[in-house]
């Protein structure tokens, strides 16, 4: 693949994450919302089961061949990342404000540029590594040490399995669709799932519809949005489209709930934006810069 092939790869890539990250924001203010009129692993088998129930007419059109049921280990082991981060998610958004909710949640890339460098050995380049720990500056910074508490700590958790969750797509067959690894590793969340919602099971009410059917939505969304993302692009490149959802986070904690922002919410998010913005430019150039001597040679040879 040539230099400006990588490069529109990875803008696509980033440009999905970014939409993606918006829809996630959108399913943690529904969560934040009306989690109490559910129990947690109730809404979690509920808005799973509805994920499934929805994509199958499309999964199912598929050729055999993308959609079989290969790598159950996986599968189910990823399946059961979507039950313990689903689970710390709504811990975190119970505990914190949504703005800080969301700036814990963005240790995510530090996560999956770490776990990216051990499983895949991705090349480790130097913006790339200034940018994520500017990036996790700004994470430190927003969040500050008096907001450190359980909620914290269920957020980090639940940064954790997203990463993971994130980057086992790539140990996926190939010819396998990204619909088929995000349907098949949503489908092996349910037979736990429905265990242990029976622990904590609450009357249906037109609330918990809401939140099960637009969380579900959404989060297919972002899920669906990272399955295409990472099988496309290195990680270590579009990862940083993921603290885009932070200032989304934001203007939507700040819209529907009133959350206060402050001037070390907004520093942090200056230091999380402005190096999302200088990677592009640099990695831009570098393309650019790499294809100017093949084009250089093709014009020498046309001269012979």
């Amino acid at each position: 693949m040539t230099a400006n092939a990588k490069y529109s790869v990875a803008l696509i890539a980033i440009i999905a994450l970014l939409f993606g990250n918006l829809s996630g924001v959108v399913a943690d203010v529904l969560i934040k919302q009306f989690s109490q009129v559910s129990g947690i692993y109730q809404y979690l088998f509920l808005r799973q089961l509805t994920v499934v129930l929805f994509l199958f007419p499309f999964f199912i059109r598929q050729p055999l061949s993308k959609r079989r049921f290969e790598n159950p280990k996986l599968q189910f082991f990823r399946g059961n990342l979507i039950l313990i981060g689903g689970a710390c998610v709504v811990i975190t958004l119970a505990y914190l404000p949504l703005s800080t909710a969301h700036v814990v949640f963005y240790t995510t890339p530090i996560f999956t540029l770490l776990i990216a460098l051990w499983l895949f050995k991705e090349t480790l380049q130097k913006h790339r590594i200034i940018n994520v720990i500017l990036c996790f500056a700004g994470v430190i910074v927003a969040l500050k040490p008096a907001d450190l508490g359980w909620g914290v700590a269920a957020g980090v958790a639940a940064s954790l399995c997203v990463a993971v969750y994130n980057l086992t797509t790539r140990i996926m067959p190939s010819h396998i669709s990204s619909m088929s690894v995000f349907y098949w590793s949503t489908a092996c969340s349910l037979p736990l799932l429905g265990l242990l919602s029976l622990t904590d099971w609450k009357p249906m009410s037109n609330e918990l519809i809401y939140l099960v059917l637009g969380s579900a939505v959404c989060i297919g969304t972002y899920q669906i949005c990272c399955v295409f993302a990472y099988r496309r692009a290195e990680a270590g490149g579009i990862v940083i489209a993921e603290y885009s959802g932070l200032v989304f986070a934001l203007g939507l904690g700040w819209w529907v709930f009133n959350e206060r922002i402050d001037s070390s919410m907004l520093l942090g998010i200056a230091l999380i934006i402005l190096p999302m913005i200088w990677q592009t430019k640099v990695e831009h150039k570098a393309s650019k810069n790499s294809t100017t001597p093949s084009l250089r040679d093709g014009q020498n040879k046309a001269q012979e």
